[in-house]
């Protein structure tokens, strides 16, 4: 795990774009916190997806904010929660539980350290639903920025089309990702979220939010 001192050099908690309410560790200069949790490491270290709040979950989060009875008194999955946005602004909207879900370990002991700051309790998940789907135990679920490679992105559609048969309801925010399914209702369009030009190749992105249909 990256160490307390590179998280509050690198990662300082900060509030997150369009949600000054919730505060999540981000780097303000990513490839300098990835260099320095290499160089702290002494091997390389995959992409710290987890020191960043990607715009599609910066969207999510300010929509379940602003339309709590989405999931209020329900069962929440923040589905490749990364920091875990999703997921704390469902818990802050009023969620009977919220279950964060990430196959890095890393991405889950961060999600914790967010959530603890934002005095809700995430549940941590490792399962892998699109390297092995299964049903889960949940109302709502979260999905934001997930579907960037073809074969993974297929995967996961697979496995959400199995999550919906248990009448679940499922929230996909894609900020122009080259494989996120559009057979959803569209429910909300939030042009021009700024992004790290150095990261995203471009410096705004726009973020679509979906019911999704299977």
């Amino acid at each position: 795990m990256p160490s307390e001192e590179l998280i509050r050099i690198h990662a300082p908690l900060m509030p997150v774009w369009g949600c000054p309410e919730i505060l999540i560790h981000q780097a303000s200069d990513f490839f300098a916190a990835w260099e320095a949790w290499e160089a702290e490491s002494g091997h390389e270290r995959e992409i710290p997806y987890w020191a960043v709040v990607w715009p599609a979950a910066a969207v999510l989060a300010r929509y379940l904010l602003d339309h709590a009875e989405i999931v209020a008194g329900k069962r929440v999955l923040d589905l490749g929660c990364g920091g875990g946005a999703g997921g704390i602004a469902a818990s802050k909207a009023g969620a009977a539980c919220v279950c964060a879900n990430d196959i890095d370990p890393v991405a889950l002991h961060i999600m914790q350290r967010n959530a603890a700051a934002n005095g809700v309790e995430l549940l941590p998940d490792n399962h892998d639903y699109a390297g092995s789907p299964q049903s889960c135990i949940a109302d709502v679920v979260l999905v934001a920025d997930l579907f960037y490679q073809k074969t993974e992105a297929e995967a996961l559609h697979a496995a959400l089309r199995q999550i919906a048969r248990g009448a679940t309801r499922i929230f996909i925010a894609d900020a122009g990702r080259s494989y996120t399914p559009h057979d959803g209702i569209l429910l909300s369009e939030t042009p021009q979220v700024p992004v790290n030009k150095e990261l995203e190749g471009v410096c705004h992105r726009d973020v679509r939010l979906y019911l999704f249909k299977a």
